[in-house]
């Protein structure tokens, strides 16, 4: 409530709005969130507004994050287990292949989003797979190559360290493409776990905020869309109702995230709060 209440006042501020439009948008917020808010007050309904992120918003927001967890995953298996074979067998092909992977991932990131929207609707025009959305904004938005990194700088580091070694005198598989339990990989990315949840919930929003720019590119009547209305049009009800509902899909993913990561880690959950 209070970041729909300070970005609503900004963007009041940025575009000069008389005394009364700030009335009015508190008086839609008022009616938004208690409910009351229909077609004929403000000329939508909470439902609509609701709807709009319910079915598009949200399950894009979610597909996007379950891409950027598999890109890490496998991106990150696959390095970790390179370094291992390059230590202990002088076998370094694989880690030539990492880099070389690690360098186009670097490349795509640096791709403006928009072109590929603009390639996307090329190739399927107005029937883009939703899946294939999600791909390319987190792709080329920068999202699942941060994510590797992230991921992969700190399963890399523990391959040198005591437990590491140790487990790997047990004879278990490497888990080359994924970190699958009982595996080397797997092992490494358990370790690294209550790291990674929390950074995952700190990039929620950057998810969020990249999937309403495929909204807006793909014209889909989610809340992206609406927010360019509002702010076309003006309309400071729908900009209100819009960031709200906005910030809430952002709080009910990171409650998601943050509920795994107490009920699998709550040490590690009470020393992040």
């Amino acid at each position: 409530m209070v970041g729909t209440l300070v970005l609503s006042l900004l963007y009041l501020l940025s575009i000069g709005a008389p005394a009364e439009a700030y009335a009015d948008a508190g008086r839609s917020f008022l009616l938004f969130i208690s409910g009351n808010a229909n077609s004929k007050t403000v000329g939508f309904t909470s439902g609509q507004i609701i709807v709009a992120g319910a079915i598009q918003t949200f399950p894009l927001a979610m597909i996007s994050l379950a891409f950027v967890i598999l890109i890490a995953l496998v991106c990150s298996s696959y390095a970790v287990t390179s370094r291992y074979m390059a230590i202990h067998f002088a076998k370094k092909s694989g880690e030539k292949i990492e880099k070389v992977w690690s360098f186009i991932a670097s490349i795509l990131a640096a791709i403006p989003l928009f072109i590929g929207f603009w390639v996307a609707y090329v190739t399927f025009g107005n029937g883009v797979p939703l899946f294939f959305i999600a791909l390319v904004t987190v792709v080329l938005g920068g999202l699942s190559w941060d994510a590797t990194n992230f991921l992969k700088t700190d399963m890399i580091s523990q391959v040198n360290q005591t437990h590491a070694i140790v487990f790997s005198t047990l004879g278990r598989n490497l888990g080359r493409f994924f970190p699958l339990p009982g595996t080397y990989s797997g092992y490494l990315f358990q370790s690294s776990l209550p790291r990674f949840i929390p950074y995952l919930a700190g990039k929620v929003p950057a998810i969020i905020g990249s999937v309403t720019i495929a909204e807006i590119a793909y014209s889909f009547p989610g809340l992206g869309s609406n927010l360019i209305d509002a702010l076309v049009q003006t309309n400071t009800d729908l900009l209100v109702t819009s960031v709200f509902v906005l910030l809430c899909i952002n709080a009910v993913v990171s409650f998601l995230v943050k509920t795994i990561l107490f009920l699998i880690y709550p040490r590690v959950y009470e020393k992040a709060i």
